[in-house]
C-alpha cells in the first residue's frame, strides 16, 4: 500500500498546474499597469484579409472588416472617423495604384483589459506623377468584436539614396 501511496505522491508532484499569464510589456493604464500576451492568429488573418482587400482596390470588402466608427491615424496627422470618410479616402488612395506587402504581424492581447491588437510591418508602393515611391509603414490596430476599430500608421523614414 506504501507504494501505491508513494506512486500516487510523485504522480501528483509531477502534474503542472495550470496558471494565468503573467504576460510582458509594460502601459500605463486607468486601473493599473497593463501587460500583454499573445492574442490567436484569427486577427492575424482578419488583418491579412484587410490589407489584401486594399490590393483588391476593393473598398466594400475593405469597409466589412471595419467597425462603423473606425478610427485612422494616418502618419501626415490626418484623422479619418468612421467608415464613410474612410470609404472616401481609399477612393483618392486608390487612384494611387498602391500595393501593400505585409512583412510581420504580432496580434497581442491586454492580460487586465482584455484589449485585442495587432502591431504590424509592411511596404507600400504607390504611383503618382513623379514615378513609383515606396514607404515602410508601422501599423498599430485595435480590434472590437473582431473587426478593426482603430488604426494607427506610422512611416519609416529611410534615407533618400535608399527610396
Amino acid at each position: 500500500m506504501k507504494k501505491y501511496i508513494l506512486l500516487f505522491a510523485i504522480l501528483l508532484s509531477s502534474c503542472e498546474t495550470q496558471t494565468e499569464p503573467t504576460g510582458s510589456g509594460y502601459w500605463i493604464a486607468e486601473d493599473g499597469n497593463e501587460k500583454f500576451v499573445n492574442a490567436s492568429d484569427d486577427y492575424t488573418d482578419i488583418f491579412k484579409a484587410w490589407v489584401e482587400a486594399h490590393n483588391e482596390k476593393d473598398i466594400d470588402k475593405v469597409l466589412s472588416y471595419e467597425t462603423e466608427d473606425v478610427i485612422l491615424d494616418l502618419p501626415d496627422g490626418t484623422l479619418i472617423e468612421g467608415k464613410e470618410a474612410h470609404s472616401q479616402g481609399l477612393e483618392n488612395y486608390f487612384n494611387l495604384d498602391p500595393e501593400l506587402n505585409l512583412f510581420w504581424a504580432l496580434p497581442y492581447v491586454g492580460v487586465n483589459n482584455a484589449e485585442v491588437w495587432i502591431i504590424a510591418g509592411s511596404v507600400e508602393d504607390t504611383t503618382n506623377e513623379e514615378g513609383k515611391q515606396s514607404r515602410l509603414l508601422m501599423v498599430d490596430a485595435q480590434f472590437t468584436e473582431d473587426k478593426l476599430s482603430r488604426i494607427i500608421f506610422y512611416e519609416k523614414a529611410r534615407p533618400s539614396s535608399q527610396n
